[in-house]
């Protein structure tokens, strides 16, 4: 998920299907698009934990269900607001990997191209993978993948 999709979740994305609920939302980069899909993501125990976590032990505001968002915002404030926290944690990563000597330049972005290669790398159809990933096309997960060269990918499996 994009940082500024997480940033973006509210309880209200939170939806029960039978007895399993899931996190359902559209990606804020594609949500007005005619074909947008919505995509659900089910509620699993480590989810759960971590949101009840954020609930209990930090400042949430307003009905956000992540402690991206810390005031009232809206509109280019609010936008604004999510750049300058997105900036403040990959910083803050780009640091965390120096001092753990990961030559890999972490940011925010590496968990999505880490599940997708991942996804990947256990032979996973790539349609899966583009829903999962929340493109509108395969198109644009072919492009996705072939950004990365094979040595790339196997370079980076291996750290993980």
């Amino acid at each position: 998920m994009s940082f500024i999709d997480e940033a973006m979740l509210t309880k209200n994305n939170i939806n029960t299907f039978g007895a399993e609920e899931h996190i359902v939302y559209k990606r804020q980069k594609t949500q007005n698009a005619k074909n947008a899909k919505p995509i659900k993501i089910p509620v699993t125990p480590a989810i759960k934990e971590q949101l009840e976590w954020f609930k209990a032990n930090t400042a949430l505001t307003g009905n956000y269900l992540l402690p991206v968002i810390t005031r009232d915002y809206e509109g280019e404030q609010l936008y604004d607001h999510i750049r300058s926290r997105y900036k403040r944690i990959n910083d803050g990563l780009k640091q965390l990997g120096k001092l753990l000597h990961i030559r890999m330049n972490l940011t925010t972005y590496v968990s999505r191209h880490t599940m997708a290669m991942t996804l990947q790398g256990n032979d996973v159809p790539r349609e899966f993978t583009s829903q999962a990933l929340g493109h509108r096309n395969l198109t644009t997960t072919n492009v996705y993948f072939d950004s990365f060269s094979t040595s790339v990918l196997d370079r980076v499996a291996k750290i993980l």
